[in-house]
C-alpha cells in the first residue's frame, strides 16, 4: 500500500509516499518511493529583502499625490470663480491659466516677483 503524508508549513509544503506492506504503521517495513518539498517565497526579493509591492505603493503614492493636487486646484478655481476672481466662462478661464503658466515660469521654476 502508498501512504502519502503531507507536512503542511507556513511557507513550505512537504510530502512524501512511503511504499508499506499492508497497513499503515502496522509493521515497522517499508520504502520511501518518493520526497520532496515546496518553499513558497514571502512576498519578498530575494537579495536586498525588500518588499515586492513598493514599487507598486510609490506609484500608487504618485497617483493619490497627483490626484489630490488636481482637486485642491479644481476647488480653488471654483472659489475664485464663486467670487468672481476668475473668469465664469470655462474657455476664458482654461485661456487665464495657459496664459499666466499656471504660476510657473517657462523653465519649470517658480514665477519671479513683479513677472
Amino acid at each position: 500500500m502508498i501512504t502519502l503524508g503531507v507536512d503542511l508549513g507556513t511557507h513550505s509544503l512537504g510530502w512524501c509516499l512511503i511504499d508499506t506492506a499492508g497497513e499503515p504503521l502496522a509493521s515497522g517495513e517499508g520504502s520511501i518511493v518518493a520526497i520532496g518539498a515546496r518553499i513558497f517565497g514571502d512576498g519578498r526579493e530575494p537579495k536586498s529583502g525588500a518588499s515586492l509591492a513598493v514599487d507598486r505603493r510609490a506609484a500608487r503614492a504618485m497617483r493619490r499625490r497627483r490626484d489630490r493636487y488636481l482637486s485642491r486646484r479644481a476647488a480653488l478655481l471654483r472659489a475664485l470663480t464663486d467670487y468672481g476672481l476668475m473668469p465664469a466662462d470655462e474657455d476664458a478661464r482654461r485661456q487665464l491659466v495657459r496664459e499666466t503658466s499656471d504660476g510657473k515660469s517657462r523653465d519649470g521654476g517658480p514665477k519671479a516677483p513683479g513677472k
